[in-house]
């Protein structure tokens, strides 16, 4: 299987994000572990602003080394979230496709861990809805924690089966 990523993406991301296209290649094709993060608006600080940021995301961050997470506290206070650059592409979609100054009602049907979810909290207004939904009962303390780190009163957690309209 070939690692060759399609002239048609490089020249995209080239001609939208300005990416340096011999550097990103060679990450690429040579699997360089990359560690992003993205910064909670709702807790303000000064933490990662000196990192690069990811262009896509406005509190996105990549590291230059990966910390120990699981050691540091403001990790746990719910400062930041450790996330792919990749997934936090999101934050184009809905800027593009919703009006996120409006009062929206959001549903994450697939919410666990809470990346998603905490993205998406982090673009909507206070008088906004966020539904997290996970399917898999084992994984909503997990996804319960990761929002409650996050620290606002707007997203709800739930436990359905999307099969299950009439819950």
């Amino acid at each position: 299987m070939s690692n060759k990523l399609p002239p048609a993406l490089i020249r995209s991301l080239i001609a939208h994000y300005n990416i340096e296209e011999e550097k990103f290649i060679s990450s690429h094709e040579n699997a360089e572990q990359v560690t992003s993060l993205r910064i909670n608006p709702f807790k303000p600080s000064n933490l990662f602003h000196a990192e690069e940021e990811v262009p896509w995301c406005a509190k996105g961050r990549y590291m230059k080394e990966r910390p120990s997470f699981t050691a540091d506290p403001l990790f746990h206070a719910g400062c930041y979230y450790v996330q792919e650059a990749s997934s936090m592409f999101l934050e184009q979609v809905l800027k593009h496709t919703a009006d996120l100054s409006e009062n929206l009602k959001v549903l994450d049907l697939c919410a666990s861990p809470g990346g998603k979810s905490t993205l998406i909290n982090a673009l909507l207004n206070k008088n906004s809805l966020l539904l997290a939904n996970e399917i898999i009962k084992s994984r909503v303390p997990v996804l319960c924690d990761n929002l409650s780190k996050w620290g606002t009163e707007n997203t709800y957690v739930s436990n359905n089966d999307p099969k299950d309209r009439n819950v």
